[in-house]
């Protein structure tokens, strides 16, 4: 973690966790007792600190940028590097209506990361993402239509409980800069279209996910979305004398469908 200090009492802060796989020249490792290419994981360790130390920022795919580099510059038998580096958010606490300067709280929901392919000689390729982002509306959602067989129970519903465990990753073109501002706007993106447009179909709201995001960001070539069910089952309490009319519901995480696509431009 990186305390960023503004001035004396006006901090930000970057957790992040860092994978760096390496890849060049490195047979003789392997295929003799010749160690000189052997890059040593406490030298990685230390790099990885010295870089945070000068150079990162709030910024995860900057700092990827920075770490790729670093390593095909310094290494000439490399030829490429695979970075992904994932963040622990903290939010700003605020205090009577008023952001704190240094006290923060951790945000939980979902993983937030970013990757990056670097290959001597070539452009970066450089993507963000979210992992884990638990959604829920308790209205605005059904499910009719779908293909009705011999072994099909499920009932059809215009109304039911719609949550999911939103996972993405965007990739960026050659002419993005501020990767931050690009991964704000498309979470904003998912959120608008989940909250405020009726779900037909887990799908159909992935679709229209990605459709946004690829129109709010300029900058990205795709998305990959990722939209697990998360099911809540409502409870027949007619024995009980009640009419439940999806006032309690029961969760469950099994079984669950996987729904996922790749929207391009």
């Amino acid at each position: 973690m990186k305390v960023i200090r503004h001035d004396e009492t006006h901090h930000d802060v970057c957790e992040i966790e860092a994978d760096v796989l390496l890849q060049g020249e490195l047979d003789g490792s392997y295929l003799s007792e010749d160690n000189r290419s052997i890059i040593p994981t406490d030298t990685v360790k230390n790099t990885v600190h010295f870089l945070a130390h000068d150079q990162l920022g709030t910024c995860r795919t900057s700092f990827a940028q920075v770490i790729g580099k670093h390593f095909l510059e310094t290494y000439p038998h490399l030829a490429g590097a695979e970075i992904e580096l994932r963040e622990r958010k903290w939010d700003r606490l605020s205090i009577d209506g008023t952001p704190h300067p240094h006290a923060f709280a951790h945000s939980a929901n979902g993983e937030f990361f970013s990757r990056g392919s670097f290959s001597r000689g070539q452009a970066p390729v450089l993507s963000s993402g979210i992992r884990g982002h638990l959604i829920m509306k308790t209205t605005q959602s059904g499910f009719e239509g779908y293909n009705i067989c011999e072994f099909t129970t499920l009932p059809p519903t215009s109304d039911r409980v719609f949550a999911t465990r939103l996972g993405a990753e965007w990739s960026f073109d050659s002419t993005a800069t501020d990767y931050c501002s690009a991964d704000a706007a498309i979470l904003t993106a998912a959120h608008e279209v989940f909250a405020n447009t009726y779900s037909p179909s887990v799908q159909r709201t992935l679709f229209e996910i990605g459709e946004l995001a690829l129109a709010r960001v300029p900058h990205i070539s795709r998305i990959e979305l990722k939209m697990p069910n998360v099911h809540f089952l409502s409870l027949d309490l007619t024995k009980l004398s009640r009419p439940n009319q999806n006032a309690v519901l029961l969760p469950t995480d099994e079984p669950h469908g996987e729904i996922e696509a790749v929207i391009t431009r």
